[in-house]
């Protein structure tokens, strides 16, 4: 990682990409971590810093919050370390830039004192050049760090001085003059920058200036301050006035003139994008070709403005005749180029050369007027707009490199010059908010802020805040975070709200049509942009661009071949595709990007949405749209349908990474076939992906496009597809919360299809499920689980390992602890050999409610294994279940803060379901251990409110858990016993033996006060119903060592013993009877 807090806070990892760091409070914590590097920095300090005099309540814990956040933030082996007195980071001064600065610093002032001014003056550069704006921005909010921050500025200001002296003890007063000009105009009473303004034009000739600059200050700070200059400066005065001055020696170098650096005026801030200033001053360092590539509206012409600027002000070394911008866009021939690149140098009638050999010689062609001029110069030269000229502006640059040694080119295109030694500088999109994204952390992105200053300037008091933060980022997202478009929408915000301005980006080459007058005619609206980059194209450009629209999610080389030939083959307008491709790819219009695929070395591509929305429109107007809309779901099926067996062995990494590329093809896949009434073609693909979606806890997705593929398909299965109608019959009702919906019901009508078709589900890979599901409604258990132990025995490898944890499962709801433990662990060891990381996981998922009565070091270990597998393949709500049982197993030991640390790993965006409503039981638990037990009740009202809303499965797993634990943090004993019965009445014993014994453990422990004996039984019961007892829930040891030692432990291991021996049946009726006469305790 590299830090710079040299101006706001930015983070690059090594291959210098950012690392967005979200929310004002985490960028303080990492500044004032920064500040002491290596050195430990105390709580106090940090949390004044944080939060300044508004420091929350349980301060501590939120600093600790912060920290958590901070390391999943930075990467999992940040070294971030914590101790008694505060919080360490241990990063290496060379990765931050204000340490780097200082180093720099130093090194320049060695140099100068060992008599060596202009590589003094060139650290200086350097150092200077790491700013990008006021230090320590991050904190001005809180002004925690103004003396610091005051500090630092003074700093800067100090060593631009010492550079500008430097440069002119290097006799290089020529280069130095503008800068210091520019100092004194800004502080015209400060005596160094005035010292330094009367060496420098004295040492040009220009001594009555020199006087008058003197004159001007000794005027000002009478005027002003009733003082006169210092003794130092009025020596320097007199020596002026004698002519004694002595100036260095100019530099070797012949100059025929004394060039003025030219770029265009810019009337609106730049915004967000110092980062890519800095990579490409530092590019130009290095090389001599730097050409600026990306898409119309990226933001090429205004970044390679700011680019010159920064040389100009930063780092003038790399441009000594200064920067020159050369504007190509109205050049209407190739031919035209030398003579705009003569005008702008302002190389006619008089300039840096002859404009004829002789007066009555022949003419000098443009170009090698160009080259006379520049061959003994230093400039920079920016050739803004190549593309529509590209081949002629090649050729110019490549002989001007050539005959000038010392000239820098920058040019910006959308398309390379190709000339030998040019460096290329993608121009992405700005960052964006990534869905999910907390509100208070939207406008922390570049997209949002560029958009965000654009609507303020024309909507004064314009801010994101909570309420338009989802409109804001959905506007930016939709618009690439493009630069242009992104300002053309600014401009819309006044007349239309921000909901309805979102909501129109649909259509949006009508919607944003006004950009400035002053703007050339492309790019005054984003249609006239993208028409431009169109009308480059020869036809079999266009072909395969609109052609490529179908992809939703990019396409692999292969797949485009595939989809987008004509006729199916590998050609389009006689060209091979992937020369076509090629072409689009060089004129980005296509963008070629790394495979997340670690397995694969080629290149994915992708259409920007706006590129892609105009290619669709072109595509439509073609007539070829049908025929590329069904090849691209032919192409999709045939992938996924390969992929579905691998994701059940150990290519299941492999296979989930390239589907998981693939997402958003599947989905306009499925789209265009439910939308066009392709029945077959849409089950084929709903059946292709049902298993991946399993994986991918994309339960919500899966029953949405289960209940819309059943309205089509209607109320029997087509011909040959039985399974994948079953599949949505059962993820449509699995989680179904419709008023009047039953389970039964609707599993009964997926056992008749099934029986009709001759299919049993166990049988089958995805709906190996369904007779558990079928117990968890009360069908014979034991049937269940004969049906189960055949398909161990002869149903295959992944099969019959599969049938041994849901056998288990079976078992454990039957209250066989011990066999469902067996047969979960030997499905294990079978999975863990196949590879299935998956399936492995939820076998653990399942062992870890067994191991956990007995020991809590060995479940600690599995849950490890687990929440690795399910973090390799990206299974974040699994992850989030198993990180929960984790956090459990902390508050058990007694480690509440490692609990609180665990649940703070846990990504919570789009979790659902068990994964939601654990953690959400788990924060209620580490509150509870706490003791806010008023916290943990808010927590459990709230969750018991939506637990009512669910369908009858899930609510049936998670009602009873939830009142149990309301039970155990009510403010009353009244309250606390409704709790009681409340979860014992929600809960049928036949369902899940496991919770039943979690419930009754529950009642014991309301009784054990005033009814030992009932709760010795109770505790026998519970251990009846699972078939294992609870040695290490502190609640339920608290208990029976209060039992015990209330009865004796003689007459408690007779009634503990009676108990264990009670049928089910008897259990169910003596607790019920019970129940209802015991009053509750007021």
């Amino acid at each position: 990682m590299r830090y710079s807090i040299l101006g706001p806070l930015a983070v690059r990892d090594d291959n210098g990409e950012p690392v967005p760091v979200g929310g004002a409070r985490l960028r303080r914590l990492l500044v004032l971590l920064l500040l002491d590097p290596e050195r430990t920095v105390g709580t106090t300090r940090l949390i004044y810093g944080i939060w300044g005099d508004d420091a929350p309540s349980g301060a501590s814990n939120a600093l600790q919050a912060l920290v958590s956040r901070l390391r999943r933030t930075l990467g999992e082996g940040t070294p971030l370390h914590g101790d008694i007195a505060g919080y360490r980071l241990d990063v290496s001064r060379s990765r931050i830039d204000l340490c780097e600065f200082e180093d720099l610093v130093a090194t320049g002032r060695r140099l100068r004192a060992d008599g060596d001014p202009r590589s003094a003056a060139r650290m200086f550069g350097e150092a200077l050049a790491l700013w990008r704006g006021a230090a320590l921005v991050d904190l001005a909010e809180t002004g925690t760090a103004n003396d610091i921050a005051v500090r630092l500025a003074e700093l800067r200001r100090s060593v631009t001085e010492e550079r500008l002296g430097c440069l002119l003890d290097a006799g290089d007063h020529h280069t130095a003059l503008p800068e210091i000009e520019a100092m004194v105009a800004t502080e015209p009473l400060r005596e160094r920058p005035v010292e330094l303004l009367m060496r420098a034009l004295y040492a040009c000739g220009r001594q009555a200036d020199a006087l008058a600059g003197y004159d001007r200050l000794r005027r000002g700070l009478a005027e002003e301050l009733g003082v006169d200059p210092s003794a130092h400066i009025q020596q320097l005065h007199l020596r002026v006035l004698r002519g004694e001055l002595r100036s260095a020696p100019p530099p070797d170098r012949d100059s025929t003139a004394q060039p003025v650096t030219r770029l265009p005026r810019v009337l609106t801030s730049f915004v967000a994008r110092e980062g890519e200033v800095s990579t490409a001053v530092d590019l130009l360092r290095s090389q001599r070709l730097v050409t600026m590539i990306g898409p119309g509206g990226a933001g090429k012409t205004r970044l390679a403005i700011e680019t010159g600027a920064a040389i100009a002000e930063r780092a003038p070394d790399l441009a000594a005749d200064g920067a020159w911008f050369v504007d190509l866009a109205p050049i209407g021939a190739g031919s035209e180029i030398p003579h705009a690149v003569l005008s702008a140098f302002g190389l006619r009638e008089r300039s840096l050369l002859v404009m004829q050999t002789a007066a009555t010689g022949p003419a000098v062609d443009p170009v090698s007027r160009i080259v006379e001029a520049l061959a003994s110069q230093s400039p920079l030269l920016i050739l803004d707009n190549c593309e529509h000229v590209v081949t002629e502006a090649a050729e110019l640059v490549e002989r001007l490199l050539s005959a000038c040694p010392e000239l820098r080119i920058l040019a910006t295109s959308r398309e390379p010059l190709a000339v030998d030694g040019e460096r290329l500088l993608a121009v992405p999109s700005l960052a964006l908010p990534p869905e999910g994204t907390p509100a208070e952390e939207v406008a922390d992105y570049p997209a949002v802020q560029l958009f965000a200053e654009r609507v303020a300037a024309a909507s004064p008091g314009f801010t994101v805040d909570k309420g338009n933060a989802e409109h804001v980022a959905r506007i930016c997202r939709e618009l690439d975070g493009m630069p242009l478009a992104l300002e053309l929408a600014a401009a819309r915000v006044r007349a239309m709200p921000l909901a309805q301005l979102a909501a129109k980006l649909s259509d949006r080459f009508r919607l944003l049509t006004n950009g400035s007058r002053s703007a050339l005619p492309r790019h005054q609206t984003l249609q006239a942009v993208v028409d431009w980059s169109w009308e480059l194209l020869a036809e079999p450009e266009r072909a395969l661009l609109r052609r490529f629209s179908v992809f939703s999610g990019g396409a692999s080389l292969d797949a485009v071949e595939q989809v987008c030939g004509d006729g199916g083959g590998p050609g389009v307008g006689g060209r091979d595709v992937w020369s076509v491709l090629f072409a689009l790819v060089d004129k980005s219009l296509i963008v070629a990007e790394p495979v997340p695929d670690e397995s694969s070395t080629h290149p994915r591509y992708r259409m920007l949405e706006t590129v892609r929305a105009y290619a669709g429109q072109r595509l439509t107007e073609s007539g070829e749209e049908e025929e590329l809309r069904r090849a691209h779901a032919e192409h999709i099926l045939k992938l996924w349908s390969r992929a579905d067996p691998k994701l059940r062995t150990s290519e299941q990494l492999t296979w989930l990474a390239r589907l998981r590329v693939e997402h958003d093809n599947f989905t306009a896949a499925q789209r265009w076939a439910i939308d066009a009434g392709e029945v077959e073609l849409a089950l084929d693909l709903y059946h292709a992906a049902v298993w991946y979606h399993q994986i991918s806890d994309d339960w919500s997705d899966l029953r949405r496009r289960s209940t819309e593929l059943l309205r089509l398909v209607g109320d029997e299965p087509p011909e040959g597809r039985v399974v994948g109608y079953v599949e949505c019959l059962f993820a449509a009702s699995a989680f179904a919360e419709e008023e009047g919906y039953s389970a039964e019901v609707e599993m009964r009508r997926v056992d008749d299809v099934l029986a009709r078709a001759g299919i049993l589900p166990e049988r089958h890979e995805t709906l190996i499920f369904l007779p558990v599901f079928q117990s968890m409604l009360g069908h014979d258990r034991d049937s269940v689980l004969r049906r189960l132990e055949r398909v161990m025995v002869d149903g295959g490898p992944w099969l019959g390992a599969t049938a041994k944890v849901l056998g288990g499962l079976v078992a454990m709801q039957s209250g066989r602890a011990a066999r469902a433990l067996d047969l979960c662990m030997a499905g294990l060891h079978e999975l863990r050999d196949l590879g299935d990381r998956w399936g492995a996981a939820q076998a653990i998922l399942l062992i870890v409610d067994l191991v956990h009565l007995s020991d809590l070091d060995r479940e600690s270990d599995l849950l490890d294994e687990g929440v690795r597998l399910s973090a390799e393949i990206g299974a974040t709500g699994l992850e989030a279940v198993l990180r929960c049982r984790r956090a459990l197993v902390g508050t058990a030991q007694g480690r509440v803060d490692a609990a609180q640390e665990e649940l703070e790993r846990i990504d919570t965006g789009g979790l659902e379901y068990d994964a939601l409503f654990l953690l959400r039981m788990a924060e209620a638990e580490v509150e509870r251990f706490r003791g806010a037990t008023a916290r943990a009740n808010a927590i459990l009202r709230d969750v018991l409110r939506r637990v009512r809303a669910m369908g009858p499965i899930m609510r049936s797993h998670t009602e009873p858990m939830c009142c149990a634990m309301l039970a155990r943090v009510a403010g009353d004993r009244a309250q606390s016993w409704r709790h009681a019965v409340t979860a014992w009445d929600s809960l049928a014993l036949e369902l899940d033996a496991v919770q039943a014994a979690l419930v009754i453990e529950l009642l014991a422990e309301q009784a054990h006060g005033e009814e030992p004996e009932r709760a010795a039984t109770l505790l026998g019961y519970a251990e009846a119903v699972r078939g294992l007892p609870n040695e290490t829930e502190s609640d339920v040891v608290r208990v029976r060592e209060a039992v015990r030692e209330r009865l004796g432990a003689a007459r408690f291991a007779e009634v503990h013993r009676s108990a264990t021996e009670t049928p089910n049946e008897r259990i169910i009726a003596d607790i019920g009877g019970w129940t209802r006469e015991r009053a509750p305790q007021e």
